[in-house]
């Protein structure tokens, strides 16, 4: 008869892989005397029971690209007085098996791509570990949003700005954002599920301050995600200097069986949004240098052949994800190749027409 553990009827010899697999002990279940697993397999059930493998993790999530214009309304002032703050934020709901939100981060970030990649890293540690603030050794919030950034990010985004919140509470930060932002977070969470009337609460935050203020929102969705029962369900901006529209794909289990998780998902949205903008860049610098506009050992030809290089890697990623999963696209798979000629056509008509984009 199989030995099970009472408090999740799940066998022992389950446990004892289990902890092999996600904390690296060098121990065969075999060698688990029964003190070893009541003490050992006992807390990792307890979590597990009230929170879901990444397999099974609910998560749906959009991209805000976000631009607010704050105008001084004092009459004493200049009119010409306006302040304008700039951000991309993802909001990061993170549900236990039930379905009930037990922790939810907001991610505001200079770069639509590391954001996306230091939410992915968020979800992936609350799957495999449940909540993050009230553990006994702190979430490396710095670490992860290290590993979000690239040798290219590190190297041509000196300090890009990034802010994690809870409850409106920076829980980490680098760079330097505008201090708007906060103010954001704190009406947000005073007006939970209306964020739109958080900027009614902020400009009257202004108002009790004695400052009277007009504050302008303009918003566009960069990414939506929605990843469930192993289906994942991905769209994305896709802008260039021809036409801005948008393009999603679907992503189930493949050949191997493999399950379809959040991370997965975000990281291949992060390559798509940051290959597009690359794509973009490196075709207008490689029509002006065939133009004869900007010099072939010039700092920003230099850029363009680091991010080709770049721009490999990322597609090196996505066909490792489509070979994992069956990934349908609608309406089409943007190609990278496809957007640096259209981008390097764009460059050659405005040269011609005598506005040379920079």
């Amino acid at each position: 008869m199989t030995r099970t553990n009472g408090f999740t009827g799940l066998p022992w010899h389950f446990w004892g892989d289990v902890l092999n697999e996600r904390t690296g002990l060098q121990f065969a279940s075999l060698f688990f005397s029964p003190y070893d697993r009541l003490v050992f397999s006992r807390p990792y059930a307890t979590a597990h029971v009230f929170f879901l493998p990444e397999w099974d993790l609910e998560l749906n999530t959009t991209l805000l690209r976000e631009r607010f214009v704050i105008r001084d309304l004092d009459p004493d002032q200049a009119r010409d007085d306006v302040v304008e703050a700039m951000s991309n934020r993802i909001v990061i709901p993170l549900a236990n098996a039930s379905g009930q939100i037990v922790e939810r981060f907001v991610v505001r970030t200079q770069v639509m791509h590391m954001g996306v990649r230091l939410a992915a890293q968020i979800v992936q540690t609350f799957a495999s570990l449940g909540p993050i603030m009230s553990r006994d050794k702190a979430f490396d919030f710095e670490g992860a949003w290290r590993s979000a950034l690239s040798s290219y990010d590190i190297r041509h985004f000196p300090n890009p700005w990034v802010c994690v919140y809870k409850e409106a509470k920076p829980v980490f930060q680098a760079g330097t954002r505008h201090p708007f932002l906060d103010i954001v977070e704190k009406c947000d969470v005073k007006n939970p599920g209306n964020y739109d009337q958080s900027l009614a609460i902020a400009e009257d935050t202004f108002k009790k301050m004695g400052r009277s203020v007009s504050i302008a929102h303009n918003s566009n969705i960069g990414m939506v995600v929605h990843v469930k029962n192993n289906t994942g369900r991905c769209g994305m901006i896709l802008r260039n200097p021809h036409k801005s529209t948008t393009f999603n794909f679907v992503a189930t289990k493949g050949e191997d069986d493999l399950p379809v998780t959040p991370f997965k998902c975000l990281n291949s949205c992060a390559a798509f949004l940051e290959g597009i903008q690359l794509s973009v860049r490196v075709g207008i610098v490689t029509e002006k240098q065939r133009q004869g506009l900007i010099p072939a050992d010039s700092p920003e030809f230099e850029e363009s052949t680091i991010a080709r290089a770049r721009l490999a890697e990322l597609s090196t990623e996505l066909r490792s994800f489509e070979n994992q999963f069956q990934v349908h696209y609608r309406l089409e798979r943007p190609e990278f190749k496809t957007l640096i000629r259209e981008a390097e056509l764009f460059q050659r008509q405005q040269s011609e027409r005598g506005a040379a984009v920079i």
